[in-house]
């Protein structure tokens, strides 16, 4: 007899589900019999935890990440389809400020229990979602729709002028497959032979001569400039229309046409030699240059507007910062009452789709304030660590990271990422993203530490303080920060400085010179 196979994966320990399993548990163990590996049936006691995404998990998880408008919809939705849904009525109680503390955390949240805040919201009803808010004075407001764009569109635009050009029905076809082959800042980026193709290969197709006949009407359209190739074109299609005698118009064509490089480099004494013309046309035709629109599709192009709501407020009252949720963003629901009690036990079963609305209501319900008071909590948390940026400046920002606030509040660092997701929190210095207000730590020579931001605002203040035409390395900035009890490296100054858009030191001094 020979020796027998190991037992397959199936049969060995640990690759069992992930559910929790409770009794004795029949496993087959490898023993060994006379240099032989043999089978033993035994039993076994395992315990496993696993978390289990409910529905109703997965809808609070869900309403954590959303933005103002993005709940805004959904919580009308959810109104539109669910009868037990409804709003709740302005409370005529005496409101209740943020600071005069709260009941502990749900016990049904989907993370960690989080400790008691001194700063935590009331909670609500089972079967409302109202949370009482210190800025609510009656009546909720509706979140404006934004504006819409007036006008046509760039594409509309231009097929109303290629349908009052009286072509052809070959040329009119051409024409609007470029039209719709136009990007929104009005270039044409596929090639001719492309588009072509787009017309079928059974010989029936535009000739290459056809195709640059209408690009070539079609970038006599308005506005100037539009169906280039590329900037070069698109600039001489704006400059060629043009009277003969507009100043720098003819040394304008020139340098677009051949020296657009040069252009870009500043290199205006190269510039003067190589065309020989004074320092005085050069200036007029990159003044005529500068006119143009690089981009004539954006006059025209039908962008969406970023509308942006606060889901919190802070605000500095008797020298300390109150932190209060946007009344006008928190939805505030609840589950009707009448309906509520009419779908009883003993009748619930007899009405399925209504008990099963009722649920959801409720489930609805109980994630809102759960997402409201998770959402106030963070927002607490983030103003007590960044109070000094709030009141004196990027400067004063301090190292702050996800970790830290999941710390802080007992919450799952994931928790936290949800909340501070297209969140907004208008301060007096402005609407700020959630995000802004977490930077990386740099350590100082005390002991201390600096948050990236802060960094950053610290470079822009010194490169806005230096001499124009003696300004400050990489290295200077570097040793500067040192000086100040900064540790940074030159490659780090540098990539700050680059994030800010801010040219290099010996960029900024052919500038300032010029």
């Amino acid at each position: 007899m020979g020796p027998v196979n190991p037992p397959s994966a199936r049969t060995g320990e640990g690759h069992g589900h992930d559910s929790t399993h409770k009794g004795p548990r029949a496993r087959a163990t490898p023993c060994l019999y006379k240099g032989f590996r043999v089978l033993k049936a035994s039993l076994s006691l395992r315990q496993t935890q696993r978390l289990s995404m409910t529905p109703e998990l997965r809808q609070a998880l869900g309403l954590l990440q959303m933005s103002a408008l993005e709940l805004r919809d959904m919580v009308r939705e959810a109104l539109e389809h669910n009868l037990l849904l409804e709003k709740t009525e302005d409370s005529n109680d005496a409101p209740a400020t943020p600071e005069e503390g709260g009941p502990p955390p749900d016990a049904d949240n989907p993370e960690e229990k989080a400790p008691a805040e001194p700063e935590e919201l009331p909670v609500a009803e089972w079967d409302s979602a109202e949370i009482t808010l210190t800025w609510s004075d009656g009546g909720e407001a509706e979140v404006p729709e934004p504006a819409a764009q007036p006008g046509a569109s760039l594409r509309e635009h231009l097929l109303l002028q290629l349908n009052l050009a009286h072509l052809s029905a070959r040329d009119t076809a051409i024409g609007t497959l470029l039209i719709d082959s136009l990007n929104d800042d009005g270039y044409l980026t596929e090639s001719l032979d492309e588009l072509r193709q787009a017309f079928g290969d059974n010989g029936s197709g535009p000739e290459p001569e056809e195709m640059e006949a209408v690009l070539h009407r079609l970038q006599t359209f308005d506005p100037t400039g539009v169906g280039a190739r590329d900037l070069r074109e698109c600039l001489d299609l704006q400059l060629h229309p043009l009277l003969p005698a507009t100043p720098g118009r003819e040394l304008a064509l020139t340098l677009v046409n051949g020296h657009l490089q040069e252009l870009a480099a500043h290199a205006h004494a190269q510039l003067c030699r190589t065309l020989d013309v004074t320092a005085a046309e050069l200036e007029a035709a990159i003044a005529l240059i500068q006119s143009l629109n690089p981009r004539p599709g954006t006059a025209l192009a039908a962008s969406a507007v970023d509308f942006v709501m606060p889901d919190v407020l802070a605000s500095r009252r008797d020298g300390r910062w109150v932190v209060e949720l946007n009344p006008e963003t928190a939805p505030r629901l609840r589950v009707n009452t009448m309906y509520a009690a009419a779908l009883g036990r003993r009748h619930r079963e007899q009405h399925g789709d209504l008990g099963r609305q009722l649920q959801e209501a409720r489930w609805l319900v109980r994630s809102l304030k759960m997402r409201n008071e998770t959402l106030l909590r963070v927002a607490q948390c983030i103003v007590r660590h960044q109070a000094h940026f709030l009141s004196e400046g990027e400067e004063a920002m301090r190292p702050l990271m996800l970790k830290n606030v999941a710390a802080e509040l007992g919450l799952h660092e994931s928790t936290i990422s949800r909340v501070v997701a297209n969140k907004y929190l208008a301060a007096p210095r402005g609407t700020l993203a959630f995000r802004h207000f977490f930077s990386n730590e740099l350590s100082s020579d005390d002991g201390g530490a600096h948050s990236a931001t802060a960094i950053r605002a610290l470079i822009r203040k010194l490169i806005a303080q230096e001499d124009p035409h003696s300004p400050l390395s990489d290295d200077r900035i570097t040793r500067e920060l040192v000086s100040r009890g900064i540790r940074v490296a030159r490659r780090t100054v540098a990539k700050y400085r680059e994030s800010m858009t801010i040219p290099p030191a010996h960029e900024r001094k052919r500038l300032a010179t010029r």
